[in-house]
């Protein structure tokens, strides 16, 4: 891996730290199943820290009942927990983290109960080159099954993302980014989530798989940004650097400042909103009047004051 490349990385590391990494794009959800009397289940690779979890009474239909487990964060709790010896039922009371494992008591006794985990996102070095050998000539909208020809689709592509190109002929893509959740062969693979373009019916539709930041794609510039002022500052170029930190976070890991600025700044204030922003209203051309923000005084939905 390059020097640029190990850069790139520890800025998507970095960024992804901020507040803690308590940042609404680094959660996601995993489902597993109980298996009966196994107390014991190891948290997915993708997590690195398990937040919450909801166990069905079944394999997720709607009539199941939802049961939230009590997170145990002592460990004298815990082990108190399992002196009660409370055996095993599928109703769940308590979970515990103990070495990249939950448990659950009481063990559950059937196997096959589906359980949702939530948690934060470990963040995966990135360094792969973007494959875009063959064509897809089928996916349907609202489908998830992706068909190509001339392809060397792999099963390590499963976590990556596919662009199918944008165009204005027939059998286009949306140009969206659509992460790939399955691998069936050379020339079969499977989308998480449904796609929402036009479909793709015996075409020959360019497309790209690549690894993208976990980061939003509005302020992934952000991580170029504090690449480049860390490859200016040790250049000791030290009036470049500066403006790359400045459109980076206004200069506030650098100790230009102590508050934060530039594109962090607007990531941060977006991520923190719990309900939808501030609305300027259009005005017909020949209105001289100011745009005014148009929102209840008590919204500040912005996090900034």
């Amino acid at each position: 891996m390059s020097t640029l490349d190990v850069r790139m990385n520890d800025s998507i590391r970095t960024i992804c730290s901020l507040q803690g990494g308590k940042l609404r794009f680094l959660e996601s959800t995993s489902n597993m199943v109980t298996v009966a009397s196994q107390e014991a289940y190891q948290i997915p690779n993708k997590f690195r820290k398990l937040i919450d979890m909801y166990i069905y009474s079944g394999s997720g239909s709607s009539s199941d009942t939802i049961y939230s487990p009590e997170m145990i964060f002592d460990p004298t709790r815990w082990k108190v927990i399992k002196q009660y010896k409370l055996g095993e039922q599928d109703v769940p009371y308590f979970t515990y983290v103990e070495n990249q494992r939950f448990m659950i008591q009481p063990i559950p006794a059937t196997t096959g109960n589906l359980i949702t985990l939530r948690g934060r996102l470990n963040v995966r070095n990135l360094g792969i080159a973007d494959y875009t050998t063959g064509s897809v000539v089928s996916i349907a909208n609202g489908g998830t099954a992706v068909v190509g020809t001339g392809t060397t689709w792999t099963a390590d592509m499963v976590g990556r993302y596919i662009q199918f190109t944008q165009t204005s002929a027939a059998n286009g893509g949306d140009g969206f980014w659509y992460e790939i959740g399955s691998y069936t062969s050379a020339t079969s693979i499977g989308l998480t989530k449904p796609y929402e373009g036009t479909s793709i019916a015996a075409g020959t539709c360019a497309y790209t798989i690549g690894q993208v930041p976990v980061i939003p794609e509005a302020y992934q510039p952000a991580i170029e940004y504090r690449t480049t002022a860390l490859y200016w500052q040790n250049q000791n170029d030290l009036t470049r650097a500066k403006t790359y930190w400045m459109l980076y976070d206004g200069g506030n890991e650098a100790g230009f400042s102590k508050e934060y600025g530039g594109l962090i700044s607007q990531m941060l204030a977006t991520e923190g909103e719990t309900e939808e922003g501030s609305y300027i209203p259009p005005f017909a051309s020949s209105s001289n009047l100011p745009q005014v923000p148009y929102y209840q005084p008590y919204q500040n939905a912005s996090g900034l004051t």
